[in-house]
């Protein structure tokens, strides 16, 4: 599967579950919803997107990591 796609979904995912809180829970859920999507989109791009061993290869450089170099092969 291509990679911009499975972003794309990912990224829809959120903000359906963000707006269909939003209608029923507003409030405090939707802060939870909107805090809990950040983490778990973070989570994916740290641990999905990017390849954490061409990441920690590269980090002890001392240089800034090139992290499109970093990305798996369905999102480059």
């Amino acid at each position: 599967m291509n990679g911009r796609i499975l972003d794309s979904a990912a990224v829809a995912a959120v903000v359906v579950t963000f707006f269909a809180v939003a209608i029923f829970h507003s409030g405090v859920a939707n802060l939870l919803v909107a805090w809990f999507g950040a983490v778990a989109l973070g989570y994916y791009n740290v641990y999905v997107r990017h390849d954490r061993k061409l990441v920690d290869d590269t980090g002890g450089t001392g240089r800034p990591v090139n992290h499109a170099a970093t990305l798996r092969p369905a999102w480059r």
